[in-house]
């Protein structure tokens, strides 16, 4: 590992069940950072422990066991504190959805070096389904956004004690939105980064059939329809009808076409949906810093 007087840069991954392609994803990012945090949201499941197994006594893996499953937004704090903790200026984190593709990380630091404002900063991402950068996600250099998905971004010391971490009772879902849009409030720049292309999967990506086209279904858990529902709420109420609404929006729109359409429990996804909106206009409305 390098002298610490050099700015060193830490990999966050974070593990629940995760399959057999995480290990691949793990040896893809360690040649790219000075360490390796793996939160595991799933300490007991033979998923994990295997994927433990296979990476253990592996230089530069640190595991980090959780008590049970603890949710995104405080996997994520957790492995951003450990790795502030032992002593690195900057941190990208991952879900095991995601596959760092090469120079990810060099491209993301040299966009944040860029600006003394910057921000979070993200790649742009490609479908691990099809292999193809989502229109939304194409552009040229480094773009200033409103929001980046947590998964493949890049967070810094000075950002994270500016900002705070992640809102924890958030749970899942819209945890990126809700920190990144902290991060603007507070006058800085979040960035795309469109040269480092993270690959990452929606849900189950599996492939069906509608209007004669292929499109790919995600097929959430009840748990993931509730907090998104949830959680869009409570960051309109904080943060307002800005930019990242109406792209949030037409997301939104599409998926809710598909799960009306194709997706099993249809029923059940409505009735859960409907019980997340009315919590989330319950919620607490302000601002949360951990």
């Amino acid at each position: 590992m390098p002298a610490r007087e050099q700015a060193t840069v830490a990999g966050v991954v974070l593990v629940y069940r995760p399959d057999a392609t995480t290990a691949d994803s793990l040896a893809a990012l360690a040649s790219q950072v000075d360490e390796i945090f793996v939160v595991d949201n799933s300490v007991a499941d033979p998923l994990s422990v295997g994927l433990r197994d296979a990476v253990s006594g592996r230089a530069g893996v640190r595991w980090l066991e959780q008590d049970g499953n603890v949710g995104v937004a405080a996997g994520f704090n957790a492995g951003l504190r450990a790795a502030i903790a032992a002593g690195h200026d900057e941190a990208v984190i991952f879900d095991q959805d995601s596959t760092v593709t090469p120079g990810l990380v060099a491209a993301l630091r040299a966009a944040r070096a860029a600006d003394p404002l910057a921000g979070i900063v993200g790649p742009a991402l490609r479908s691990a389904a099809t292999g193809i950068v989502y229109r939304r996600e194409q552009g040229i250099g480094v773009t200033s956004t409103d929001v980046v998905i947590s998964s493949g971004s890049l967070f810094s010391r000075s950002v994270l004690e500016r900002i705070g971490l992640h809102d924890e009772p958030l749970f899942i879902d819209y945890v990126d939105h809700d920190i990144c849009l902290r991060a603007r409030r507070a006058g800085l720049h979040n960035l795309k980064v469109h040269t480092a292309i993270l690959e990452h999967r929606f849900g189950a990506a599996e492939p069906v059939r509608l209007l004669g086209r292929q499109v790919y279904r995600a097929d959430y858990s009840l748990l993931r329809v509730y907090h998104a529902t949830r959680n869009r709420v409570i960051v309109v109420r904080r943060y307002g009808f800005g930019r990242w609404f109406w792209e949030d929006a037409w997301f939104t729109l599409k998926a809710w076409t598909k799960l009306l359409l194709l997706e099993r429990d249809r029923g059940a996804k409505l009735r859960t949906a409907l019980r997340g909106f009315v919590d989330g206009l319950r919620y607490p409305a302000r601002e949360r810093r951990w």
